[in-house]
């Protein structure tokens, strides 16, 4: 008996070391997801236009909005998916569009899944993005 109020109080002198008296709490971290509304009907306009001068020629009206492409993007933080546009298209010229541009495609393609758009235009940032998960419907 007397082995089990040492072990109850060892337990006790962790958590009170784990937890200081007076420490603050952080709060929750707010997950911004693409539902939210992280471009701009402006910028996804750009988009456009620059996957219809580079993008199209290899990957044609639709490739972007299969069951498949949203199963594999949802979920993930949006800087993935920019990060992988960003250095790995155009693939005869990967890295050669600006960030800018890299950014707009990516609100474009936010735009044919059907996420809403916002006040303010998706940070060409790829840390800025590492805090935005997608989130897309399964089917459109």
């Amino acid at each position: 008996m007397i082995a089990i109020g040492y072990l109850v109080l060892a337990l006790g002198a962790l958590v009170a070391a784990a937890s200081p008296i007076g420490a603050t709490q952080k709060p929750p971290v707010k997950v911004v997801t693409t539902a939210s509304g992280v471009y701009t009907s402006k910028q996804a306009s750009r988009g456009e236009q620059t996957y219809l001068t580079v993008c199209v020629t290899c990957h044609p009206a639709g490739a972007y909005t299969t069951p498949v492409f949203r199963q594999k993007w949802n979920g993930a933080p949006l800087s993935e998916l920019f990060g992988y546009i960003s250095m790995a298209m155009p693939k005869q010229e990967p890295a050669s569009l600006s960030l800018e541009e890299y950014a707009d495609v990516v609100a474009y393609l936010l735009k044919i899944n059907g996420a809403p758009t916002g006040k303010q235009e998706l940070p060409a940032d790829e840390k800025a993005m590492k805090k935005i998960r997608i989130s897309m419907p399964q089917s459109k």
